[in-house]
């Protein structure tokens, strides 16, 4: 879980861009002060507390980048805000370096602190910067404070540097908030659509599975209707022919009961083959499968799609069959899941020996195609049985071809 989390925080551009930022201002801080330390008033006394100094603040701002609990991220910044006082202070006018440092701290209070307490953070550390910049003496030396014209174009250089921050993360926060939307809905689209294929399989499953228990209800009223009157007609046939001859009209009497009883067995075979013969099983192939698959998947999803049959009459087996079935259902269900498509077209053409299967939706494509479960069960199938599949993005969005021998 721990490890989840520190790799989730290399996953938020905001908060690497401010350390990285952050980082490369106290590096370019170091390099100007080196360079330009000789010509400070209190540079020779100054040189290893600053290093110190912004060795301390790299540190803060570092732990800034690990940190969450917005408690202990605030009082770091008034800390990283304090030790840039203290840098700030003995270099007197020259506030190059201060307003380098100071800006990477805008960007760390914009970005790693959640609105409106990163607005109100702002405000506190940016009227503690301007009132700071006043008289200076260090070291028994009076250092001249900052100009007038240097303080203004300070003023309105981190005011638009708190500004744009502020918007890119608001901007950036709005962005995540619709990209998790977009997730949920993917997902609840995901689970629908499953939902959907699952259901048609289920139902095609129940219709099949009624059908075969009423005939083996209808086979087993026949054989006990007819058994039990075979059994009654033998019974009373062994007993007439055990009659002697002078009782001949008892006989008769067997004979014509005989008769009835047959007569009636004959009724009830009739009607249950009747009904049996009213109640088919009814499986559709071919062409009929896909204008059914067509017509719910278009019910379900209000996507418009359009079949164009061509010259094809019919399939040639229960395996073309469910090959082709699949691949359009796998292929209209990734349209809709990941494409957003609004239109789906499919083709059908025999050229030769071979069959061709087009499915051109208008969706949005796919910025690297990947072969998931159903995509590589497509190709699995396919390939099976000789044929060829090609998935590719169009210039008015996705299509896959399908090429399958019909021999």
């Amino acid at each position: 879980m721990a490890k989840t989390v520190f790799i989730n925080r290399f996953k938020q551009p905001l908060r690497i861009s401010a350390v990285v930022f952050s980082t490369l201002s106290h590096l370019i801080s170091i390099l100007l002060f080196s360079l330009y330390y000789t010509n400070l008033e209190v540079g020779y006394h100054f040189l290893g507390q600053f290093y110190a100094l912004v060795l301390f603040s790299l540190i803060f701002s570092l732990m800034l980048f690990f940190i969450y609990e917005t408690r202990t991220q605030v009082i770091i910044i008034f800390l990283r805000y304090l030790l840039l006082f203290l840098i700030g202070y003995p270099l007197g006018n020259y506030i190059g370096i201060e307003l380098i440092l100071y800006s990477s701290l805008i960007i760390e209070i914009s970005f790693y602190l959640s609105f409106p307490g990163n607005l109100i953070v702002q405000s506190i550390i940016f009227f503690l910067f301007i009132l700071t910049q006043g008289d200076v003496s260090a070291w028994q030396l009076n250092i001249s404070r900052v100009s007038i014209h240097d303080l203004i174009a300070t003023t309105v250089y981190s005011l638009t540097i708190i500004t744009v921050s502020l918007m890119l993360k608001q901007s950036t926060a709005k962005g995540i908030e619709k990209t998790k939307k977009i997730i949920h809905l993917d997902s609840a689209i995901t689970q629908l659509t499953d939902a959907n294929i699952g259901f048609q399989s289920y139902v095609k499953t129940l219709e099949m599975q009624t059908l075969i228990e009423e005939r083996k209800r209808v086979s087993r009223e026949i054989h006990d209707t007819v058994g039990y009157v075979l059994t009654n007609i033998i019974m009373m046939m062994e007993a007439a022919a055990l009659l002697p001859n002078e009782k001949k009209t008892k006989r008769n009497e067997i004979l014509l009961t005989a008769k009835g009883q047959a007569q009636k067995g004959l009724a009830e075979t009739r009607a249950a083959l009747r009904h049996l013969r009213n109640e088919r099983i009814v499986k559709t192939y071919g062409t009929n499968m896909i204008k059914e698959l067509v017509s719910v998947f278009q019910q379900a999803t209000g996507i418009e799609i359009q079949v164009e049959y061509g010259n094809l009459a019919g399939f040639t087996n229960d395996r073309i069959d469910a090959i082709i079935f699949r691949t359009i259902q796998e292929g209209m269900t990734n349209a809709f899941r990941h494409g957003m498509a609004t239109v789906i077209r499919i083709n059908f053409w025999i050229s030769g020996k071979k069959l061709r299967v087009s499915i051109h939706d208008n969706g949005i494509g796919s910025k690297e195609i990947v072969d998931g479960i159903g995509v590589a069960g497509m190709r699995e199938r396919i390939s099976g049985i000789g044929g060829t599949i090609d998935i590719r993005n169009v210039d008015d969005g996705f299509k896959i071809d399908v090429e399958i021998p019909l021999e």
